[in-house]
């Protein structure tokens, strides 16, 4: 037991010098990419690609625009139908090298984890087309805002008739 207030700071201090802990590992490039702030593409194969959006909010409607690298021509079209959550709104080629920057709308529709799939095709030659898979981790009501990737803005947001903000019409 301390016998003065000299040693309970001591005794008090060595205590606090046991609290600190100190972690020096080397960042792997999993944990990096999954902090990069910008739209990750990743090639399947020659026609498919994994597109990750990041932390999206539920019921928010987004704005998304990325580059493609493909050769499949330069106009290309989408069947506006094929996806109810995914909409392509233009596909512009690239002024410098092979490739689009694709400009499409991402309805984040449910919670937790979103993969929705669209095929380009080439308009001069309907045989090459394109597979972009979107994956989004999607955010409920309540859980936070999350820090969008660049080249993703929130266009709108899609109320439910029956949510709070519509409590005030049923005095």
């Amino acid at each position: 037991m301390p016998k003065n207030a000299e040693d309970n700071d001591h005794a008090s201090h060595s205590q606090h010098q046991h609290l600190h802990a100190h972690f020096q590992l080397p960042a792997s490039e999993d944990d990096l990419n999954a902090h990069d702030s910008k739209i990750l593409l990743e090639p399947i194969d020659d026609e498919k690609f994994n597109v990750r959006l990041g932390f999206l909010q539920y019921k928010h409607v987004y704005e998304v625009r990325f580059n493609l690298p493909d050769d499949i021509g330069d106009e290309l079209t989408s069947d506006p139908l094929q996806n109810l959550n995914v909409k392509i709104e233009s596909t512009e080629p690239l002024k410098e090298g092979k490739g689009h920057t694709i400009v499409l709308t991402f309805r984040a529709v449910k919670e937790k984890i979103m993969q929705e799939s669209i095929t380009l095709q080439s308009k001069s030659d309907p045989r090459k087309i394109i597979f972009l898979v979107l994956h989004a981790r999607v955010l409920g009501k309540g859980k936070g805002t999350p820090s969008l990737k660049k080249g993703i803005h929130c266009v709108r947001i899609e109320w439910d008739e029956e949510s709070d903000a519509s409590d005030w019409q049923e005095l």
